[in-house]
């Protein structure tokens, strides 16, 4: 299957020391990934806290990164939204701008139905005419994309390529082995990456790729091109320290995966900006931990 293939990072969205847009350390950053070996990437999606945007900013963000981007690699937009019609009007939207293609999540909050999801996709479908990416993850949305639904909307082409966020790489085994390559297979977690490149995933749409993506890089292709899992074991063991406090909540709650690939960044001096609220910073005792892991990191960027 000819298409998006490799490491796209699901960028993150920089900000000034005022919580503000900065349109300078954005730019920079594209650059920062792009220098480093990334395959593609995606824009105004989760990591890069879509949901902590404005409308205007959300646009604006599509804007800016589509210009930097300037065509060095494939970009996909997120046109997430509560409502079809909100979706589908940022999806063509992106479109207009020249985006290769979308990432879009299901709506969540009122758990819709499957019936619901596949009316929703087809309508985004529809509406636009470059590659849909369907983002499963369970946890956010409250809502599991059903096996046999992914099935129906590959095989009508409403979707073409899937970021699944299961830890557990089942789901892509069974996507595989039902649709061949007809369905671009990429895994959406942080934590188990090696097991879904063996199931045959042929991407990774990884966050905490933002932080080091030379060797996030390396290690997809290690498993998608040169199939030496070994190799791969070795350079999956030298990041595990940050996947652990990225992937790995506290005190039962959720994992401060976003701050925590931030402060990474700015730990090794590169101008990123924190946080937006609801979300905040690290705590002092995450802090003390993440300055102990990136210290013990050496870079070759």
């Amino acid at each position: 299957m000819a298409g998006f293939r490799g490491l796209f990072p699901p960028i993150i969205t920089t900000y000034d020391d005022q919580g503000n847009f900065c349109e300078k350390r954005f730019r920079e950053h594209i650059d920062f990934l792009i220098a480093n070996q990334v395959d593609g990437m995606c824009i105004a999606t989760s990591t890069g806290e879509f949901m902590n945007l404005t409308p205007e900013e959300h646009e604006r963000v599509l804007r800016v990164g589509i210009e930097q981007v300037n065509g060095r690699v494939p970009v996909l937009a997120g046109g997430a939204a509560l409502s079809t019609r909100a979706a589908v009007e940022l999806s063509r939207f992106a479109e207009t701008l020249g985006y290769n293609g979308l990432l879009i999540i299901s709506p969540w909050y009122q758990v819709h139905t499957q019936r619901e999801i596949y009316a929703h996709f087809k309508a985004i479908h529809e509406a636009v005419s470059i590659p849909i990416m369907i983002y499963n993850n369970q946890p956010v949305t409250g809502i599991q994309l059903g096996f046999d639904l992914l099935v129906r909307m590959a095989e009508e082409g409403i979707i073409q390529y899937i970021k699944d966020a299961d830890s557990d790489p089942f789901l892509l085994s069974r996507l595989r082995s039902r649709l061949g390559d007809t369905l671009g297979l990429f895994y959406g977690h942080d934590n188990n990456a090696i097991g879904s490149f063996a199931a045959g995933a042929i991407g990774w749409v990884s966050g905490a790729s933002n932080f080091d993506p030379k060797r996030w890089s390396r290690l997809v292709h290690l498993c998608i091109d040169d199939v030496d899992f070994r190799a791969a074991r070795k350079l999956w063991y030298e990041i595990m320290p940050f996947m652990q406090l990225v992937t790995v909540g506290r005190n039962g709650e959720r994992p401060d995966w976003i701050a925590v690939i931030k402060r990474g960044l700015e730990l090794r001096g590169r101008k990123v900006g924190s946080v937006r609220p609801p979300m905040l910073p690290l705590t002092p005792e995450l802090e003390a931990d993440l300055v102990q892991v990136v210290r013990a990191m050496t870079f070759d960027d």
